[in-house]
């Protein structure tokens, strides 16, 4: 089977398709075979935040309305959906990864990357794949090649998605509650707009004379 390189854009896709000879396809580029990769491989790609956290209403549909009452929104597991407008792209990718042995996160090297991979990865429902990590530092062609000639195994990058994911799901809590405890406060005492509270944003509210 080819294996399916998973970039976070399609700007990343192309430097990586650049130190190779490939074929394009809609939703993805195909590597010819070459020495790193003797039966080709795929390179599909995410656009930004291609899978997210679920609104609080598709968990509850009483969550949709905004009370006090309701809060705080608190759910017992936390689940991704397919973002709005990306469905087509996510579609291509989970084909691709369902239909191969080895993946590679060749999403940008840190949490935030690690975070899209795996929870793209999850949502596709594909499990017990082999998943390779690139991990350089540089898109210039002899860097992307020997990345892609010395993949590494997944396990720092199985401890940074999880750090990760830990301040997705806390981030998401704070907007979730945050704002609709905020914004019907406020708007009790005559303020009409809403009030988005995030995690950077909470600080110097909670410490507001």
């Amino acid at each position: 089977m080819k294996p399916v390189i998973l970039a976070e854009k399609p700007s990343q896709a192309k430097a990586y398709a650049d130190a190779f000879s490939v074929r394009r396809h809609e939703g993805y580029l195909e590597i010819n075979p070459c020495p790193i990769f003797p039966n080709g491989a795929y390179i599909t790609w995410g656009i930004g935040h291609l899978v997210e956290l679920k609104e609080p209403h598709a968990y509850n549909p009483a969550w949709k309305r905004w009370s006090l009452g309701s809060l705080p929104i608190l759910p017992e597991r936390y689940e991704f959906q397919v973002a709005k407008g990306k469905f087509k792209q996510f579609q291509v990718v989970k084909k691709l990864i369902k239909g191969t042995d080895t993946v590679i996160n060749a999403c940008d090297v840190d949490r935030e990357g690690s975070n899209i991979f795996y929870s793209i990865y999850y949502v596709t429902g594909a499990r017990n794949q082999t998943i390779k990590r690139l991990w350089i530092n540089s898109l210039e062609v002899e860097e992307v090649r020997k990345g892609f000639a010395n993949l590494r195994d997944n396990r720092q990058d199985l401890l940074l998605y999880e750090e990760a994911k830990a301040r997705q799901i806390s981030d998401w809590l704070v907007g979730m509650n945050g704002s609709r405890l905020y914004t019907l406060l406020l708007k009790a005492k005559g303020v009409q707009e809403v009030f988005p509270i995030g995690r950077v944003e909470l600080y110097p509210v909670l410490f507001w004379d």
